[in-house]
């Protein structure tokens, strides 16, 4: 029988290429897992998947299958959300992906918050690149994102709602050169590696050239791309005190690190930069009770993180010496 179980196995092989990652994504046995897909291409008549040493690649009949069926998972899934919009946060599930200064300023702390208040949610998390946040909203990969909205005005299928609007600084280890020489321009900064997620083309726009050692402009949506590029910034420390790059962040990443005298504010001359930041969702779909709950926690928590935040910056500065503010 053709189910939506079925096509879901289908789709989740290859997605993952072989049948061992899928079935520990899908938590059940690989065995069950071949069993699930001999039996949709038993029931079809027609063979669905070549298998070559350990990777598995659709046939023509594999792609038809996976195509129309996505009509049939996304029917089900908007059957499920359906049945949590009446059950409320009771149960049920939550799918949301972060961009990277969201996931640190208030998406970890919200998504504890709803799960203290929710027990039975069952919540999904991905982090992800700012842009593949929009995109995995638009692909109902997840319900709901919260990330960079400045550049989706076009998107017509999106709805986008403001909710953090943060400092961006530079930072890096104390001992740096360009410590030495008081606040810097943003050419001399441009001059070394920088360490971070790709920052807006509404930004890198701004950017003085030559970009040198800094990074690149991807040509095909104008953004700065870093040097080093990451999107997680749990070994952006040990890159920055064993090297000469500079970290694109926010003060909630490296507040603890700056306390303890382990990295520094690079203090900068010329415009400040921000992180604009918000909801993303579908305009055509509903948002369930756990979506919207969870998007109450990130209004809440981002209002209670701005005067810590402003706290930080003048403890650092007491600490360190130095006068005045970090940048222009």
């Amino acid at each position: 029988m053709i189910t939506a179980r079925r096509l879901l196995h289908l789709r989740t092989l290859v997605e993952h290429g072989n049948f061992g990652r899928a079935a520990n994504v899908l938590n059940i046995s690989q065995p069950a897992l071949s069993k699930s897909i001999q039996a949709l291409e038993g029931e079809l008549g027609v063979p669905l998947l070549e298998r070559n040493r350990g990777t598995v690649i659709l046939t023509s009949f594999g792609e038809m299958v996976l195509e129309r069926g996505k009509l049939l998972l996304n029917a089900e899934e908007d059957l499920r959300r359906e049945i949590d919009l009446l059950a409320g946060c009771g149960g049920g599930s939550l799918r949301v992906a972060l961009g990277p200064f969201p996931s640190v300023i208030s998406g970890s702390l919200a998504i504890a918050r709803l799960s203290a208040r929710y027990p039975k949610l069952r919540v999904t998390v991905h982090v992800a690149g700012w842009r593949e946040v929009a995109q995995q909203v638009l692909s109902r990969t997840v319900d709901l994102g919260i990330a960079e909205i400045g550049d989706l005005a076009d998107e017509e299928a999106l709805a986008t709602e403001p909710v953090g609007r943060h400092r961006g600084y530079l930072f890096c280890r104390p001992d740096h050169p360009l410590m030495r020489l008081g606040p810097v321009s943003w050419a001399q900064a441009l001059a070394f590696p920088w360490v971070g997620t790709r920052v807006p083309a509404r930004i890198a726009a701004q950017f003085p050239g030559p970009l040198d050692a800094a990074g690149s402009i991807d040509p095909a949506n104008g953004d700065f791309v870093p040097a080093v590029n990451l999107d997680l910034s749990m070994h952006v420390l040990d890159l920055l005190v064993n090297s000469d790059a500079l970290a694109v962040g926010c003060l909630k990443m490296f507040d603890a690190d700056l306390l303890a005298g382990r990295i520094a504010i690079l203090p900068m001359t010329g415009a400040q930069h921000h992180a604009n930041y918000g909801f993303i969702y579908l305009k055509a779909r509903s948002l369930a009770p756990s979506a919207l709950a969870f998007m109450s926690e990130i209004r809440a928590v981002e209002a209670e993180v701005v005067a810590p935040m402003e706290a930080t910056i003048a403890k650092h500065f007491a600490l360190s010496g130095q006068s005045g503010s970090p940048g222009g």
